[in-house]
């Protein structure tokens, strides 16, 4: 079930236009509206049901769902919950109006558009130097936080631990944006939650890459335990397209930017047919 709602799912976002209700975003936000109302931001009631309620809740409708109607209900809730946090239909518009800015050679708009792609570390948008290439790493973690990850929570925990891992998610980049208190342990709960998943996308970057000139890069960030996801998932990434400093210095240009996206494509791909061959041989439901 996880692997065929996994393919509906991806399917119906990238061939329907959807807006922001089908995004975890827009849900997420009103429970923490909801949750305002009762709590103040800063309790530890407040912080601990902002992560857990919809965890909790995604849990007891797959309990009650379960078996109705030979499972058909259940399949149709797997295929919501995936379309929801698999999702990223805002940076997916912001990339697409990055790159109709670079081709009209329209640098202040490339300047700030890359600023909002930018969800845990800040984009140099005062150098032009570097930019696509720098968009291009944003974008290679943009993929594996929406999508990448969301794989791997599906094969850990089906709904719920994808639900969980969209919680955090969605608190960090809220953080980042200074929208929500600094609550350090949802890093250090993120920062466990990735070290794995990060580490194997990066080997699949290795894979679907440059090999040669990528597994040194990955085996420097893999005996690094205290490095965060981005910077593992990143590094490797310009490892495997082979971006080099003197290739970045390209100013705003979209082709170092393009190649670190379709990267990112064949990289999913690569974890999908991963999890189509441990469906097949019975180790996934």
């Amino acid at each position: 079930m996880a692997l065929f709602s996994l393919l509906i799912a991806l399917i119906i976002e990238r061939t329907v236009d959807l807006d922001r209700r089908w995004q975890f975003q827009y849900w997420f936000d009103k429970n923490i509206t909801w949750l305002r109302s009762f709590f103040e931001q800063t309790s530890v009631s407040f912080q601990l049901l902002t992560v857990l309620l919809p965890t909790l809740l995604t849990y007891v409708v797959l309990n009650l769902l379960q078996g109705m109607l030979f499972g058909m209900f259940s399949l149709i809730f797997w295929v919501l919950i995936v379309l929801l946090c698999v999702g990223c239909i805002g940076y997916r518009q912001l990339y697409k109006k990055y790159l109709v800015s670079v081709c009209h050679n329209n640098f202040q708009s490339s300047y700030h558009l890359a600023a909002q792609l930018a969800d845990v570390n800040e984009i140099d948008v005062e150098n032009a130097n570097c930019l696509g290439t720098r968009v291009g790493r944003q974008l290679a973690w943009i993929n594996y936080r929406f999508y990448c990850a969301v794989v791997f929570m599906m094969i850990i925990g089906g709904p719920v631990a994808v639900v969980f891992y969209a919680s955090l998610r969605t608190l960090d980049l809220m953080m980042f944006q200074q929208r929500m208190v600094e609550l350090k342990y949802i890093k250090k709960i993120l920062f466990i939650l990735d070290w794995i998943p990060a580490r194997l996308v990066a080997l699949a970057y290795v894979l679907v890459g440059n090999f040669s000139n990528a597994i040194s890069v990955w085996l420097g960030v893999v005996l690094n335990v205290s490095l965060p996801a981005y910077d593992v998932v990143s590094r490797v990434a310009m490892a495997a397209e082979q971006m080099s400093k003197q290739q970045g210095d390209e100013g705003v240009c979209m082709q170092s930017t393009y190649r670190l996206v379709r990267l990112a494509k064949r990289t999913l791909t690569l974890l999908v047919g991963v999890m189509s061959f441990l469906t097949i041989f019975g180790y996934l439901i």
